[in-house]
């Protein structure tokens, strides 16, 4: 099964016109053409699509990402497994934030103010 440059834009909400783009900068060249030069999409382009945009999610460059899914000693479990650690280390992160906005509110509901330290250390080792 293929899918055209429309149908994969729809299935992903990624514009065709961005399709077009990893196209023209070898980060995702479609498998297939059409006698009329269409761009055809298999499934394994899917599956390179889902990795690249989890990685652009995750804040990684399109020429990162390139360098990235060309390693050949990565498979796409390997991926995975790397995107799922950078999303729970994002996650626990943004749940640290998450209290201590919380914490924040109340302490301004209360009418306590906080000192320079207590306001920044969530921020910590932000970088």
């Amino acid at each position: 099964m293929s899918y055209s440059v429309g149908e994969v834009a729809r299935l992903t909400g990624v514009t065709v016109r961005t399709l077009h783009h990893y196209d023209e900068i070898g980060l995702l060249s479609p498998s297939g053409r059409t006698a009329a030069g269409y761009r055809r999409y298999a499934e394994s382009d899917l599956a390179r699509l889902q990795q690249i945009l989890t990685y652009r999610e995750l804040g990684f460059p399109l020429e990162e990402i390139g360098e990235i899914l060309a390693d050949q000693d990565a498979d796409a479990l390997s991926h995975l497994r790397r995107q799922h650690a950078l999303l729970v280390a994002r996650m626990e992160r943004l749940r640290k934030m998450i209290d201590a906005v919380e914490f924040m509110m109340e302490a301004q509901q209360m009418g306590i103010q906080l000192t320079p330290e207590e306001r920044f250390e969530v921020f910590g080792d932000f970088d």
